[in-house]
């Protein structure tokens, strides 16, 4: 039963060891772990502010990304804006060229057409002036022999009754 029931010794003993051991720890051993733990929570909180202050930093920062974003995209598109500006603007202008070189290829022609048209003309003229000729030598050459035949009729006739 010694072991159900500690004898008084016992706990006068443990109760002895036990008060020596608390003035020792709160002596020797609290205060610095104590300390310890205070130094480590101050640590903490100054890690925590730390953390705080990162945080918002980083949300500053994050703030400046999507203003500086917005920025570039703006520009990107007046830039891209500018640029089918600049676009149409060039394939008008291109338009507007290709016209008037289209108007100044047409015009050459038409007056190479005029130039060419003339001088088939004269050609014609002169090949119908030849031919005119011809047919005009022709009939005086007719005629000129009907002529010849009117003579000798009438030198006929004449030499008849003459």
């Amino acid at each position: 039963m010694d072991l159900v029931t500690p004898s008084v010794g016992l706990i006068f003993w443990h109760t002895i060891i036990f008060v020596t051991l608390m003035l020792f720890l709160s002596k020797f051993a609290w205060k610095p772990i104590i300390n310890f733990i205070d130094q480590r929570e101050k640590k903490i909180q100054i890690s925590i502010e730390k953390a705080d202050i990162i945080k918002k930093e980083l949300i500053d920062v994050e703030n400046k990304k999507k203003k500086i974003l917005k920025e570039i995209h703006m520009k990107r598109d007046i830039i891209l804006k500018e640029a089918l500006q600049i676009k149409e603007k060039i394939k008008i202008k291109a338009k507007k060229e290709g016209l008037i070189e289209k108007k100044k290829i047409i015009e050459e022609t038409i007056k190479s057409i005029k130039i060419e048209k003339e001088a088939v003309l004269n050609e014609l003229k002169n090949k119908i002036g030849g031919i005119s000729v011809k047919i005009a030598e022709k009939i005086l050459i007719k005629e000129l022999n009907q002529t010849n035949k009117q003579d000798e009729f009438i030198k006929e006739l004449v030499d008849k009754f003459y």
